[in-house]
């Protein structure tokens, strides 16, 4: 009983008598899909994403971060190269938003706590939700696709539920983060994020019959379902056994929450 007590304490007190370092990083860059509508492989020119993170720093080669993004991207058939998407005719607009945890490991030993200069690249992964608002353009008018249920979902008979808004999500990149003194830190991310769901463009599965659909959920549902007007009933819409990604490029700026405090105290005092 001894023994777990002060095995207890001595947890307890551990944080505070390690060093450690903490930030607080805001980061913005461009966005892209890999999926089922536009090119097979984008570069992160579809669209932005502004991301904000906490980190915290125990060990020279180790930490742990939290870290919420909101992006939005566009992705169009008309940027394929590929004949079958050409054809198809789809264009949409998803914005997404993540929550994940991460962990990171430096390439180069960090000194803890420290203000002046250093640098070191390195190494992240980790695991969080995404939600996701798939959206194509109506009259004039972005509408969200997920309540027309483009390729039949829902429906009577197709044995089929509207998809979810969100989904698991694994993100792993490389990154360089510089320590620029007292106050701010810089870091710049490539990141490749898997997200456990084929529908963040709303393009999974088959085509369904447009006529019944326009009957169920009007003429936007039907224009949305078959937008080249092809008729190809039953065949392949999307790559269904192939879930979508998100590849982002970003840079950021942060800032060093120990002298943060720290300047806090003493202007209070």
């Amino acid at each position: 009983m001894r023994t777990g007590i002060l095995l207890l304490i001595l947890t307890l007190a551990l944080p505070a008598a390690s060093q450690h370092s903490q930030d607080l990083t805001l980061s913005w860059g461009g966005l892209g899909l890999r999926g089922d509508v536009g090119p097979t492989w984008s570069n992160p020119s579809q669209g932005n994403a502004w991301t904000l993170g906490y980190r915290y720093q125990g060990h020279p080669h180790y930490s742990v971060r939290l870290v919420a993004e909101q992006g939005e991207f566009t992705a169009s058939d008309a940027a394929s190269s590929r004949a079958d998407r050409l054809a198809r005719g789809i264009t949409i607009r998803t914005q997404t938003q993540s929550v994940w945890v991460m962990s990171e490991v430096s390439f180069l030993p960090m000194r803890i706590p420290s203000f002046k200069f250093q640098h070191t690249p390195y190494l992240f992964s980790g695991l969080g939700i995404t939600a996701y608002r798939p959206q194509g353009q109506y009259l004039g008018e972005w509408i969200d696709l997920r309540p027309l249920g483009t390729e039949g979902q829902g429906l009577a008979g197709s044995g089929t539920t509207i998809y979810g808004t969100r989904a698991l999500s694994i993100p792993l990149g490389l990154g360089w983060r510089a320590h620029l003194g007292p106050w701010f830190t810089a870091q710049a991310e490539v990141q490749w994020t898997w997200i456990q769901s084929d529908y963040v463009d709303d393009v999974s599965g088959d085509y369904t019959d447009v006529a019944i659909l326009r009957e169920a959920r009007g003429d936007a549902a039907a224009y949305f379902a078959d937008p080249s007007n092809r008729g190809l009933v039953g065949y392949s819409r999307g790559q269904f056994d192939q879930n979508d990604g998100l590849f982002r490029v970003n840079i950021g700026l942060g800032l060093h929450l120990e002298k943060f405090w720290e300047t806090c105290a003493a202007f209070l005092n």
